[in-house]
């Protein structure tokens, strides 16, 4: 296992560094393809393991169902978004917009984003797991800013600036938690994980919730939960497509992660009331505040940025009310949400290539132009909504009744009300997109084949998962759900 786990780290490291001394555009191409597969066979092997033996520990890594839920994200992420970025990358250097020199960077970059992503997820400490999560806004700002214009400098800039606010009262809300240890137990165990859930009835109520307060603020920067949320938008619309997928679907996840991670612990000493008001009302603004902005858009990648925050808005509700079924709907909405975001990132990449804009009022028809990009966008669409009997209904449905099964009944009503408005809007833009008459200047080129399998491969998963979900997917969501719940 400890070497699956250094190959799950070195991997994307040591393909970063044979793409950064290559010239031979096909063979960086093919090197980070044969790269980002071994990476995500290594991972899953991971998780199989964790299946056989349920728990890897050592000094620094720590391995469990949770942390294999979010690989599983990165997993697939991280292949179909090195797929995507073969053809896209090559169009964007063949119509002007990114110098060839630039793309051994791009992939070298995007390699440091899944190798910062994998650490998250691995190392077994809180310290090092904040060490982790500033690594990622790092690797990926440097994405974010690749194509070097006003409108992507200006968007990696706020998003350094505000998540660097974020993460360091994520690491004072650490020191203080620290703290606490310190002073019910010394400095056996620093911060690790396992040893503060452990001793977590032994902390300082006092200190611990004001360690969360300054932990979920940060964190929640970092996952795009209102009103914090307000780097998302720009970063998302302005770096490359594959990368966008990432962000949203992985990223947010990951930061998620790391957020549950320490509620866990923090649970054990204040209880769950606190935590459940405040993840309860975040989530509730982070769709609120979504709704006005996806009624009223104007880009189609902000649109399904602002889509985003929504779905983080409700994966901190299925937290926050923390029965097992509502935990069990939220780590399935994360899995459903990383897979139907991600492709419709990729799609709205191969329509604004095509159309050469961003802008919703100048794309139209996109069914007569691109017919199976068109079909695709639209499932896209009507699975980010929860429409039946794709992905996403399934998660929101199970939180859903989880809510009236809590007897939640005005918090049941008004999320149904607040994911009304989203689905409106959605359709109503995504109807506009893809029916009408296209621009005489536009005639539809041929979609490349690494483009269409990557888009295709998560379309068929979003699909399939509404109909079944594999026994072994649930038993991992399962024993992750105890986990948070803490058994």
């Amino acid at each position: 296992m400890y070497e699956l786990i250094l190959g799950a780290l070195a991997l994307p490291i040591i393909t970063g560094l044979i793409t950064l001394l290559q010239k031979n555009l096909t063979l960086i191409r093919y090197t980070n393809l044969l790269g980002s597969t071994l990476t995500s066979g290594i991972i899953l092997a991971i998780i199989y393991r964790i299946t056989e033996i349920k728990v890897f520990s050592s000094e620094f890594l720590y391995v469990d169902y949770l942390s294999s839920v979010l690989l599983f994200v990165v997993a697939l992420l991280t292949f179909t978004a090195t797929l995507f970025s073969l053809s896209y990358m090559e169009k964007e250097v063949k119509e002007g917009q990114v110098a060839e020199k630039m793309i051994p960077r791009y992939y070298a970059l995007l390699n440091l984003f899944t190798f910062a992503m994998v650490s998250v997820l691995i190392v077994g400490n809180l310290g090092l797991m904040w060490v982790a999560v500033e690594g990622t806004t790092l690797a990926s700002a440097l994405l974010v800013a690749f194509y070097f214009n006003r409108s992507a400098l200006e968007a990696a800039w706020k998003y350094v600036m505000i998540c660097t606010v974020g993460i360091c009262l994520a690491l004072l809300g650490t020191m203080f938690l620290y703290y606490a240890q310190v002073n019910a137990v010394g400095e056996t165990h620093a911060l690790n994980w396992l040893y503060l859930k452990n001793i977590s009835g032994t902390l300082n109520p006092d200190i611990v919730k004001l360690a969360f307060v300054f932990i979920l603020i940060g964190y929640g920067t970092k996952a795009g939960l209102a009103p914090m949320h307000t780097w998302l938008p720009d970063a998302h619309s302005q770096a490359p497509s594959p990368v966008s997928g990432l962000l949203s679907g992985a990223l947010l996840s990951c930061a998620f992660y790391a957020l549950m991670r320490n509620v866990i612990i923090i649970k054990g000493t204040i209880g769950t009331e606190f935590i459940q008001t405040v993840m309860i009302g975040l989530g509730i603004l982070s769709i609120l505040i979504a709704i006005p902005f996806v009624l009223v858009q104007h880009d189609v990648k902000r649109l399904l940025a602002y889509s985003s925050v929504e779905h983080m808005g409700i994966i901190a509700i299925g937290f926050g009310i923390g029965t097992q079924l509502a935990v069990y709907a939220a780590l399935l909405h994360i899995i459903n949400h990383a897979i139907a975001k991600s492709s419709l990132f990729y799609l709205a990449g191969v329509i604004s290539q095509e159309y050469k804009t961003k802008h919703i009022k100048q794309i139209q028809g996109v069914a007569r132009v691109m017919p199976a990009v068109a079909t695709m966008f639209v499932i896209g669409i009507l699975a980010i909504t929860g429409t039946p009997p794709l992905n996403i209904f399934i998660s929101k449905f199970t939180l859903v009744m989880s809510i009236f099964d809590s007897k939640m009944w005005l918090l049941g009503g008004l999320t149904l009300l607040l994911l009304a408005g989203i689905f409106a809007g959605l359709m109503h833009y995504c109807l506009k997109m893809t029916f009408g008459n296209a621009p005489e200047d536009i005639k539809g080129s041929k979609v490349s084949s690494s483009t269409i399998t990557a888009i295709g491969f998560s379309i068929c998963l979003i699909v399939v998962g509404g109909l079944y979900l594999p026994p072994s997917i649930s038993e991992i969501l399962t024993q992750a759900v105890y986990i948070v719940i803490g058994g």
